[in-house]
């Protein structure tokens, strides 16, 4: 079985190559904008609005089929990629020259695809490329083989970067497909390789079943008793670890002049802050759901729609939101424990063990009985306590809940073979 597996290591350039990435990344974002001002100047002669907020809105209140028929009128990556040609003999863009090829037409590419995505209505219309946000400086080079080789603790990149020190945490196993150069808030690069590796999957899988309740007190609460702590993940909560400090940090922010020295000092700390969150979240993550997936041949969890539960409830000038300082909390929390992200890592991690991922209804999991499977509001009384108003079961709820969510899931194996 071949799957696609991507290695991420920082960076460490020297301060030359430092400089000539972030030109690579500056270069990258004219042509992603020049692109962009091309589709806005054949737009406006359908859509006669000149101002550009306005604009926006109009495109992304536009209907599915409106967005289908203008998106017709749009050039394709290959007309692009022959514009780009021309902008560089223009006198104000002739430094375009100096950049690599192949990563300029690969922002064009992106740009389509942007354009693609919003016309499917999955997403809104493509903004302006900033060096103010990180994840804008991004390069990404689509024919590896030929553009980057790895060296013992250096990878060779083209464009004159040469030999760029790396931290070699891992080797890179598998034929390269592609490789992305990012910078982060604090003024890290990184590079994410991305390969095509060929996998034995085994002809028994081991480990048992499991159904895994998702709540905001415990991470994530298995039916089974492995994995320690009786398969129970407390999880990090590294938003709320950090809360109070991130806010003084911001608080410190807003008191400094937009765009000064000082400014960026301490714009510098809080993205700091914010990594760290971040990355305390990424390792727990992958450590919890690595040890899940070894441990068991099947994980089945709710289907929950995180996007949803985390909605405001600010409500508008007309129709003001109930309990909104309240939900603002929970929506902070259930954020923090990154449900989906968890689901996705689970799913890919079961995939390459050649184990079973599924999901489930959530609906009533939490009130349904395990043992007699009675549904009542008033079988789960507390936060931890469930008892069943019909045959007196009792049970940690969040256990409880595990065991109904894996128990739903093999209901519908058995209606589907049937």
């Amino acid at each position: 079985m071949k799957i696609e597996k991507a290695y991420k290591f920082k960076l460490e350039p020297t301060p030359e190559q430092a400089e000539k990435l972030a030109q690579m990344a500056g270069c990258g974002r004219v042509v992603f904008n020049d692109s962009l001002e091309h589709v806005l100047n054949i737009i406006k002669k359908s859509i006669p609005i000149t101002d550009k907020k306005a604009l926006y809105k109009h495109l992304n209140d536009l209907s599915y089929q409106d967005r289908k028929l203008l998106k017709k009128s749009f050039p394709n990556s290959a007309f692009l990629n022959k514009q780009l040609t021309s902008w560089k003999k223009l006198n104000h863009r002739e430094w375009l020259d100096d950049a690599f090829t192949d990563c300029l037409q690969q922002r064009q590419r992106d740009f389509v695809k942007a354009l693609d995505g919003w016309s499917k209505g999955k997403r809104g219309f493509p903004i302006w490329r900033t060096r103010k946000l990180a994840h804008h400086s991004t390069m990404l080079f689509p024919a590896p083989k030929k553009q980057i080789s790895i060296q013992n603790r250096h990878v060779k990149l083209p464009n004159g970067l040469g030999m760029v020190k790396y931290r070699n945490s891992q080797p890179v196993i598998g034929e390269l497909r592609n490789a992305t150069v990012s910078l982060n808030a604090v003024g890290e690069w990184h590079i994410s390789i991305m390969c095509l590796v060929d996998i034995e999957l085994p002809t028994h899988v081991q480990g048992e079943m499991t159904g895994i309740d998702m709540g905001i007190a415990k991470n994530m609460t298995l039916s089974t008793d492995c994995c320690g702590n009786e398969g129970v993940f407390e999880g990090v909560h590294s938003f709320r670890t950090y809360q109070e400090k991130l806010a003084v940090e911001q608080r410190k922010l807003s008191r400094k002049v937009l765009g000064s020295e000082n400014w960026k000092k301490q714009n510098h700390k809080v993205n700091k802050l914010h990594q760290r969150i971040a990355s305390i979240r990424n390792d727990y993550q992958h450590k919890a759901t690595t040890e899940i997936s070894k441990n068991h041949a099947m994980v089945i969890c709710e289907a929950l729609k995180v996007a949803n539960m985390s909605k405001s409830a600010k409500g508008d000038s007309e129709n003001h939101g109930k309990n909104v300082a309240a939900k603002s909390g929970l929506n902070k929390s259930i954020l923090d424990q990154c449900w989906g992200e968890l689901r996705r890592q689970l799913e890919y991690k079961m995939r390459w063990k050649g184990g079973i991922y599924g999901e489930i209804n959530p609906r009533n999991t939490s009130r349904e009985c395990a043992c007699c499977g009675h549904i009542e509001k008033h079988n789960r009384k507390t936060q931890a306590a469930f008892i069943c108003q019909s045959c007196g079961y009792s049970d940690n709820a969040d256990k409880n809940a595990a065991k109904v969510i894996l128990m739903r899931y093999l209901r519908e194996l058995e209606q589907a073979a049937q």
